[in-house]
């Protein structure tokens, strides 16, 4: 088999192929593509030829030529996590059906990390570059990849929180009235005192949390308390727990399923029962949340869909030469068993508050 790949000791060009199968190397290289304009005998008779030789096509050579390598950079900021996932399956089954390869990083919070990453995307002459949930601000980006060429999904870079995106080339959920939903769900479902248990105050976080907030005071004109569980909180919620247990809210929101999940399993150790005693309310929509028991009230976010409309962002700009319009994907509401019906409500205020509803973001 070795020997069938060269001939000589060099590697077996398209130009031998051609010879072997007694026709023109424009003619191999059409019928390798089986190109219809081309005869099935002379198809035929080329891919036997390059099979007996074990001919394998340049394509360094072939990007060179048509100055495009089809392969996508793709940085995600945790693969591990089940939205990161989602997204990066959406993102590369749109790739594939497009004929683009996906070349795939994880910065893991980290600026410098992924400022490695992004250098070894353009060394790569990737196409295009999609941040997942990076930390990295456009301007630094940009200074390192054509504009053009960058997409960013639901970024966590600073000053996000506060309005400062770009206006195209940016994808990301509707968390506020994501937030608003979870907080009404609750209101109407006669839960009063409603606390909110954060994930170490990225950008994604703090407009959660203030969408929250403001859903809460503008339902019930009352604060929302915050329980800091930190970025890695998840993985040991216990001190959250506890506080839980001490305080007593009715309700709980947390930052996303991963922390709701384990939050749920450290109350068990407290003298807190979800949802008899505290209702939980997770965000992301993972699919764990609705294999639990109780199952997960969540707020569900396109996460596959947000990988494939990142691909169709880079296949336009690539066509126009200019990045579309930032979107914002809608959200939805999954009620699970973890928030049922504490008390039936009146209050005027929460049949009323459609003017909350006003709270969405744009990209």
């Amino acid at each position: 088999m070795a020997r069938a790949r060269r001939v000589g000791e060099r590697r077996v060009l398209l130009a031998d192929v051609a010879r072997g199968a007694g026709i023109s190397e424009s003619t191999a290289s059409r019928a390798l593509k089986d190109d219809p304009r081309i005869g099935e005998a002379t198809r035929e008779a080329v891919h036997a030829s390059a099979t007996t030789l074990g001919y394998v096509p340049n394509a360094a050579a072939r990007s060179l030529r048509a100055r495009r390598t089809h392969i996508l950079g793709l940085l995600l900021d945790d693969l591990a996590d089940p939205v990161h996932g989602q997204m990066a399956a959406g993102f590369e089954e749109a790739a594939s059906a497009q004929g683009y390869a996906v070349f795939m990083m994880t910065g893991l919070h980290d600026p410098e990390r992924e400022r490695r990453a992004l250098r070894t995307f353009v060394e790569h002459r990737a196409d295009g570059i999609v941040l997942a949930s990076c930390v990295s601000a456009p301007a630094e980006v940009y200074a390192r990849v054509p504009k053009a060429r960058v997409v960013f999904v639901k970024p966590e870079f600073p000053g996000l929180a506060d309005g400062h995106a770009p206006d195209r080339g940016v994808l990301r959920s509707d968390d506020e009235a994501g937030m608003l939903a979870a907080v009404r769900h609750l209101v109407e479902r006669g839960y009063r005192r409603i606390a909110y248990v954060d994930a170490g105050g990225g950008a994604s976080d703090v407009m959660r949390r203030s969408a929250a907030a403001l859903a809460l005071h503008g339902l019930l004109g009352e604060p929302m308390h915050v329980y800091d569980a930190g970025l890695e909180g998840w993985r040991d919620p216990s001190m959250v727990a506890d506080a839980l247990a001490a305080d007593r809210p009715d309700a709980v929101i947390c930052y996303d399923d991963k922390l709701a999940i384990a939050l749920m399993d450290a109350l068990r150790l407290t003298s807190l029962d979800v949802p008899a005693d505290i209702a939980v309310v997770g965000f992301d929509g993972i699919a764990l949340s609705a294999r639990l028991r109780p199952r997960l009230t969540t707020v569900a976010v396109p996460s596959v869909e947000l990988g494939r409309r990142a691909l169709g962002m880079l296949v336009a700009s690539a066509r126009d030469g200019s990045l579309p319009p930032s979107e914002v994907l809608p959200v939805r509401l999954v009620i699970g068993e973890t928030t049922p019906p504490r008390q039936v409500t009146t209050n005027r205020r929460v049949a009323s508050a459609g003017v909350v509803g006003t709270a969405r973001g744009g990209g």
